[in-house]
């Protein structure tokens, strides 16, 4: 496998990231940047499509060491305070993917940082999607991002990309 890029190039890109992100309060923030761990995290409320259900969202975003790129998690809670189920999150509209390749996109397992079940998108592709962007991107954090909003409801202010 060709590594897109190294840990030192992630967390470059992930503290470049944080100072723009603290500029336009976007709630982003980096932890542990000085650690062999360090990732960013935001935490923010979304809407669904019943205007009356409001979910609390956390978002990280990791250097995957297997796969050599940034991995994108995610929990949702409901206003219950209770943490959805994959069987819930792929019903629900905020995830715009087919469900014949939802499992092939998003699962749930432990998360390698934080030990806590997450919903994780496979890494398997970034690979390839982020090289041809990798000498192209002022910052692979937000080319990443650019790619999978898409998939999620991740609002990406384009003041990110200027």
């Amino acid at each position: 496998m060709n590594t897109t890029l190294s840990y030192e190039q992630f967390l470059k890109a992930a503290k470049e990231f944080a100072i723009i992100s603290s500029k336009l309060c976007d709630g982003w923030k980096l932890i542990g940047e000085d650690s062999s761990q360090a990732y960013l995290i935001k935490e923010t409320f979304i809407d669904t499509e019943n205007k009356y259900d409001m979910l609390k969202a956390q978002y990280v975003i990791f250097y995957n060491i297997s796969y050599g790129v940034p991995s994108f998690s995610f929990n949702l809670w409901n206003s219950s305070g209770m943490l959805l189920k994959l069987s819930e999150l792929r019903d629900m509209s905020c995830l715009r993917i087919n469900e014949k390749d939802f499992y092939s996109v998003i699962t749930q397992q432990e998360h390698p940082l934080l030990h806590k079940p997450y919903f994780i998108m496979h890494p398997c592709h970034t690979d390839s999607l982020l090289a041809a962007f990798k000498d192209k991107s002022n910052n692979i954090i937000v080319t990443f991002l650019g790619l999978i909003t898409p998939l999620i409801k991740l609002d990406l202010p384009v003041e990110y990309g200027l």
